[in-house]
């Protein structure tokens, strides 16, 4: 009898350990809980996880589809809508330093990308001497984006008693700098001295158009990016991305 239930608990640990989904090779699970760790593992996921996890049902992330309209308001009550969005660069992000506050259950990620988005434009009002009524084609390009994002997180146990990651809630905030190029072809129609004229005038405003039209594309992109990572996280078990073992209080209700 004992041999039957050995063969029985030996066949019920190999039907859990596989039915993991197993961890792609750019997944470098931490150890110790250092920034150092943490940094380092969050730049080796990076370029695979933009790339996508089909097994985890994750899209490629780069370039991003924005499927949404994003209008701004510009100095001289000049209003701008920008639409049929793509963002790339979410694969150029750099980790600076990553951090797990493991007391308030928070990780905290600083890093810097290199943007660039391109569409569609309409923009409606007065620059310059020039009333404006027009629509074309946008690139804009935003050179070293710092962004500061807070994740707070808890692991809580799927019907297998397997523990997963779950994000709370996020915020973040962003510099932006000024090293931000706004290309729009048509600004004026038949004139392209013109257009370049009134193109100067919204480059020198670099820091509001970055502000105005950067917000919320980076709502939109961070908010996916969460929602990716929720998605990865559901996917694999925390013991599958941590070599830390928890304590049983850690864990709470789903």
């Amino acid at each position: 009898m004992k041999y039957v239930l050995a063969f029985v608990t030996v066949c019920v640990c190999f039907h859990t350990t596989f039915q993991l989904l197993p961890l792609p090779d750019f997944i470098h699970p931490c150890g110790e809980l250092t920034d150092e760790c943490f940094t380092k593992a969050t730049l080796d996921a990076i370029p695979g996880v933009v790339k996508g996890i089909p097994a985890a049902n994750i899209p490629a992330l780069d370039p991003l589809n924005l499927e949404k309209n994003i209008s701004m308001d510009l100095p001289g009550n000049v209003k701008m809508t920008f639409h049929n969005g793509k963002l790339s660069g979410l694969s150029t992000c750099i980790p600076d330093k990553v951090s797990s506050r493991r007391d308030i259950r928070t990780f905290i990620f600083e890093l810097h990308c290199n943007f660039t988005i391109k569409g569609q434009y309409s923009i409606l009002g007065r620059i310059l001497l020039f009333n404006l009524d027009t629509d074309g084609s946008a690139k804009i390009k935003i050179k070293n984006q710092k962004i500061r994002l807070e994740v707070k997180e808890k692991v809580v146990k799927d019907d297998k008693g397997e523990g997963h990651y779950k994000i709370n809630s996020y915020k973040y905030n962003a510099d932006y700098g000024s090293d931000l190029k706004l290309n729009l072809t048509n600004l004026f129609r038949g004139s392209k001295e013109i257009s370049d004229n009134i193109l100067d005038v919204l480059n020198s405003n670099s820091q509001l158009v970055a502000q105005e039209f950067g917000g919320p594309i980076l709502d939109y992109a961070i908010g996916y990016a969460m929602n990716m990572t929720q998605r990865f996280f559901s996917a694999y078990t925390y013991d599958q991305l941590s070599l830390v073992p928890l304590t049983e209080d850690f864990f709470e209700d789903n």
